[in-house]
């Protein structure tokens, strides 16, 4: 990499970047019939228009061509989810120049309309020509040129590399291999034909500086492709688990292929849920975190209103195929389970025993799983599974068992070894892929990392070797060592490969150890804070610990302006996007709801174990304080949760009791007891009646 001169502003260097370029159709036509000047007000103000479009969703305009301009998004800064935000700006500047031209009284200005092509991928960023011009070079910037080249006016174009990034967050039709130029093999290209209503996949924003390839897992991939053929033509669902220890790349084969799967079904339904440590006594959770994301649910939303929402969506879905069952009773019994609240429905009312109601709920479950699989290819994706309430179990039991209507739907869950052990049921009712390590070799480190095909074969065994075949510590080395500056010409000589031996980490817990430590020191205090929330953690729990501290990160902020306090987390949270050690869900923005995940819950149990004894005590209360506070009744036992770990056992009891009670009004009597069962071991503890 080449640091900016004092000329330039931004450094030369290999980024990865999503480029748009967009043309006026009909422009050329309408210009033979005008004025120079007529042509050129008009463009000006086309462009003064679409310009506002593309940097409001923080895009970098590179240059216009006439009715042309291409614009980049991960050059020269990178964003939390680029591909998304230059598909969004392209269909907003559809929407703007459509907008625009219908107030024009120029005969045949109204025909005009956009076509884009987007393309994502490594670029060179740098300054070229005898003015010295910040550009973007590449092959992904010569095949986003030709995707504008060859779409229909009116619409957008996007390659494989950016519908990979999407994750499901538009609707797509995939088009026919396209034959380009210079290029042995058809490109696979996708147009968008809008947003998705729902976001059927829960989606965290990633920088991806680092181009990885999932190696070694051909097999795999080839089994679950088969797997999911079956499961479309079976009767019952079909449940996949796939297994490994921690690191082994149990979602990351999860991402791949069902990534895949959308850009070879784009009308594939993929409903995605992940179970937590940290809610792994909230009934239902994981259902819960599934149907709120595909039915655009919020935790923090007016009651009211999100059952309206629910209940609106279960109409969609009923609609033509009434059948002996209404929308409503669906909405009631299956809304209980995730949560939703139906002050004197009749349906619940009929139920006198729980164990009716929970069994009638995971009937109408499945009724509504089958009304989604009539209309698409439905997968279902549940991952971290050894985390799972018992409520949620019982319901994926459930649809996996044999019944009399049709339910051509596969389940691919990730779960630990000792799920299986734990739940020896599932041992029956799944197909079991358990993960290898990955080859310890060189090649397997030079075919993952392209990146790194330069490096000597000595240095790159070397990898190999520490990371034991786990893809996860090896990628935090890689990152390490790329972060560093390490470059392929100093790995060459055997004195550097000694010393550059000796820095290696020998272990994973050791290695994320480093890279924590190698933060900012705003940016270190918010994840160790982070950490105390648990894998998912939000803003406002980050700024409650905080207050609850004399000192952190630059200073004293128990008496700082809460932009003071902002401006810190914000800068903390930014460098751990930065350095790919936390997320920001898709779709969200700054705010005390904003949530984030940890990349891997054992990084999150490395941070932790970072934090002081003396100080955990204040922060797992102040943490308490705060969920405790929030709407959501389930967050109340993860409150109840940290009030037990910072020794307020009354006020533990407390809200363990109101947990119970919410879980015995869905009709989760195992879960009720269960917790209560914990105030029975609190009042024990405290040798008094709480």
């Amino acid at each position: 990499m080449t640091s900016a001169s004092p000329q330039n502003h931004f450094p030369e260097e290999r980024r990865l970047a999503t480029v748009l370029f967009a043309d006026v159709q009909g422009f050329t036509s309408l210009a033979e019939q005008l004025d120079y000047e007529t042509v050129s007000d008009l463009i000006k103000s086309i462009w003064s228009r679409l310009d506002a479009v593309i940097t409001d969703h923080t895009g970098y305009i590179d240059k216009h061509m006439g009715d042309a301009v291409m614009a980049v998004w991960g050059a020269p800064f990178a964003g939390d989810s680029d591909a998304e935000r230059a598909v969004t700006a392209a269909l907003a500047m559809q929407a703007s120049l459509n907008e625009y031209v219908q107030t024009l009284e120029l005969t045949g200005a109204r025909q005009l309309q956009l076509r884009i092509g987007i393309n994502s991928g490594p670029v060179f960023a740098g300054y070229i020509g005898s003015r010295n011009e910040y550009t973007v070079i590449g092959d992904t910037v010569n095949v986003a040129s030709r995707f504008e080249q060859a779409a229909e006016a009116g619409t957008v174009i996007v390659g494989e590399n950016t519908m990979r990034l999407l994750r499901g967050a538009f609707r797509v039709r995939r088009l026919s291999p396209m034959e380009m130029k210079g290029k042995t093999e058809p490109v696979i290209a996708f147009v968008v034909e809008g947003r998705q209503s729902g976001s059927s996949r829960v989606r965290y924003g990633s920088l991806d500086s680092l181009t990885t390839v999932m190696v070694a897992r051909e097999s795999e991939m080839e089994r679950l492709e088969i797997l999911y053929r079956l499961a479309m033509e079976a009767s019952n669902p079909t449940l996949v688990v796939v297994t490994g220890d921690a690191g082994l790349g149990k979602s990351r084969l999860m991402m791949e292929f069902t990534s895949k799967l959308e850009m070879d079904e784009p009308s594939l339904a993929l409903l995605s849920g992940r179970a937590l440590a940290q809610a792994s006594q909230v009934p239902f959770y994981l259902w819960k975190a599934l149907f709120h994301s595909f039915f655009g649910l919020q935790d923090a939303s007016d009651p009211d209103s999100e059952r309206e929402k629910f209940l609106r969506e279960i109409h969609k879905l009923w609609g033509r195929q009434l059948g002996p069952v209404s929308a409503i009773e669906v909405a009631h019994l299956v809304g209980s389970l995730i949560g939703l609240e139906w002050p004197g429905s009749p349906y619940l009312a009929t139920y006198s025993a729980p164990e009716a109601r929970i069994n009638r709920a995971f009937e109408l479950t499945r009724d509504l799983l089958q009304r989604i699989g009539l209309e698409r290819p439905t997968v279902i994706l549940l991952d971290d599974l050894q985390w799972a309430d018992r409520g949620s179990l019982d319901m994926l039991a459930f649809l996996c068992q044999a019944a009399g209507d049709r339910l051509p739907v596969l389940i691919l869950a990730g779960a630990r070894p000792e799920f299986l052990r734990q739940q020896s049921r599932f041992t029956n009712l799944a197909q079991i892929i358990r993960l290898p390590p990955l080859p310890a070799n060189a090649s397997a480190v030079a075919a993952a990392y392209p990146n790194l095909h330069a490096y000597p074969e000595p240095f790159l065994s070397e990898l190999a070797a520490r990371a034991e075949g786990n893809p996860y510590f090896l990628e935090e080395m890689v990152k390490s060592l790329v972060s560093a500056g390490v470059r392929e010409d100093q790995c060459a000589s055997e004195s550097m490969l000694i010393r550059l031996r000796s820095q290696m980490p020998e272990s994973l817990r050791s290695m994320l150890q480093a890279r924590l430590d190698s933060l900012s020191r705003e940016a270190r205090s918010v994840a160790l804070l982070a950490s105390v929330v648990g894998r998912v953690f939000w803003v406002g729990a980050i700024m409650a610990a905080a207050r609850s501290t004399a000192s952190f990160g630059t200073g004293p902020l128990m008496s700082a302006p809460s932009p003071v306090v902002d401006r810190v987390i914000q800068d903390g949270l930014r460098q751990l996007i930065r350095a790919e050690l936390a997320f920001p869900r898709a779709g969200s923005s700054f705010s005390d709801e904003q949530e984030y995940i940890f990349k891997n819950s054992f990084l999150r149990d490395v941070a932790y174990s970072l934090i002081p004894n003396k100080n955990r005590t204040q922060y797992h209360l102040a943490v308490a304080h705060w969920l405790s506070a929030r709407n959501d009744t389930d967050l109340k036992l993860m409150a109840a949760e940290h009030y037990e770990q910072a020794g307020a056992l009354f006020e533990a009891a407390r809200q363990y009791n109101a947990a119970a009670l919410h879980a015995q009004s869905r009709g989760a009597v195992t879960e009720a007891a269960s917790i209560l069962a914990r105030v029975a071991a609190l009042r024990e503890t405290a040798g008094e009646k709480i």
